[in-house]
């Protein structure tokens, strides 16, 4: 499984807006995934943590530009890195557009069950 270092940019506020608060990234070279939702590993300060992420377009927010961001699950970032290295495990689901923020937080809330359920016994976690 291919770890990736990766910058963290500003974002929109939307995530945080949603209850949801994601680390913005920029999409590293040679990052061959199709768009969708993710089940992942965020390492950050000699730590590891479940990550949900979102790679692609926003077309509940009429966003065609692909982004990618990860809510962090099980801590607290007041200050976010500058860098931080991510490795994605699972594919969730494809893209989808909502017809308002409230579904798409019902189904972010989904997701975030679903990352917690496949990464609770997994062996790719390792502290870099």
């Amino acid at each position: 499984m291919t770890t990736y270092t990766t910058k963290v940019i500003t974002g929109k506020g939307r995530g945080k807006f949603l209850g949801f608060p994601t680390l913005n990234l920029t999409i590293p070279n040679n990052f061959n995934f199709q768009h969708g939702i993710y089940a992942g590993w965020v390492y950050l300060h000699q730590q590891s943590y479940k990550g949900a992420f979102h790679f692609g377009p926003i077309p509940t927010f009429q966003d065609p530009k692909p982004s990618l961001e990860v809510f962090v699950l099980e801590t607290n970032i007041p200050k976010p890195p500058k860098t931080i290295d991510i490795q994605l495990v699972k594919h969730l689901r494809p893209i989808k557009s909502f017809s308002n923020p409230e579904s798409l937080t019902l189904q972010i809330q989904q997701d975030v069950l679903q990352t917690q359920s496949i990464l609770k016994d997994s062996q790719q976690r390792k502290i870099i």
